[in-house]
């Protein structure tokens, strides 16, 4: 090219950008464990809803005395039970957002974690409508901050090369809940007592906290530290993802698009 450079383009494709560690891997797969609560909060209430004891709870009909058409629970109740908890998780979804890029996504997410204990705590505790209710919705703001924030969370910190199919296995583990919750709802319909209804409930609370204490030992976005001014965080975040000293090519090359895409989105 006359009067000036001629740019060519290398053949070396694997300078795009770090190789994938399989410790990224795991950080992404752990990460979209927060799918599996979700998917189990969802699932699990359609089959306490139908049980027997649950019925006769909230309702008072005896199922010897009452004809089988007609042993259920009222329809309102039916869809306020059910419909509360994604009343609870738009609101949380909306608060989200900002709490992620004030406080961060990883710290969004165990505080998502951390309501929907409390809510869960709520629904094992009822006796009766109105505290189920009301548990569900609390559990619909952990689920909201959750569902909003971990699929942005893994897209910030998963390879580009692997970004769609790691962020693909949150929705593998919805799946994963809806089963879980309908073997556990199988293994405890036919109880005879509150176990029927509160084990089914309580055992969400193990999706939760596993998934809560695990993001402690993990790092916070990159994203997070270039939109909040703290490259050298960044950097360090970046090392430990790529598995790749602080000062390589690979980070520097890496940290230096997030930087220019965060001061074009600004």
């Amino acid at each position: 090219m006359p009067g000036g450079a001629v740019l060519s383009a290398t053949g070396d494709v694997t300078r795009v950008e770090a190789p994938v560690t399989f410790k990224a891997y795991l950080m992404c797969a752990f990460a979209a464990f927060g799918g599996i609560f979700f998917g189990y909060d969802s699932g699990y209430i359609s089959g306490v809803m139908g049980m027997n004891y649950v019925i006769t709870q909230m309702t008072g009909l005896d199922p010897a005395t009452t004809p089988a058409d007609q042993f259920a629970l009222p329809s309102w109740k039916k869809s306020t039970i059910t419909s509360v908890l994604s009343a609870g998780t738009f609101f949380g979804a909306l608060m989200a957002g900002d709490f992620a890029d004030y406080i961060g996504r990883r710290v969004t997410i165990i505080i998502g974690c951390i309501i929907f204990i409390v809510g869960v705590v709520l629904q094992t505790a009822s006796a009766g409508f109105g505290l189920l209710v009301a548990g569900r919705l609390v559990a619909g703001f952990g689920v909201g901050f959750v569902s909003a924030i971990i699929i942005l969370y893994m897209s910030e910190i998963a390879p580009r090369r692997v970004r769609g199919a790691l962020v693909s296995g949150y929705q593998f583990c919805i799946t994963i809940g809806l089963l879980l919750a309908s073997c556990v709802d199988y293994g405890t319909q036919n109880y005879t007592d509150s176990g029927s209804y509160r084990i089914p409930i309580a055992l969400q609370m193990a999706w939760a906290l596993i998934l809560g204490t695990g993001l402690f030992f993990l790092p916070e976005s990159p994203r997070y530290f270039v939109k909040t001014d703290r490259l050298d965080k960044a950097a360090q975040v970046l090392a430990r993802l790529r598995g790749q000293p602080r000062d390589s090519e690979y980070i520097q090359q890496e940290l230096a698009e997030i930087v220019a895409n965060n001061e074009y989105e600004l």
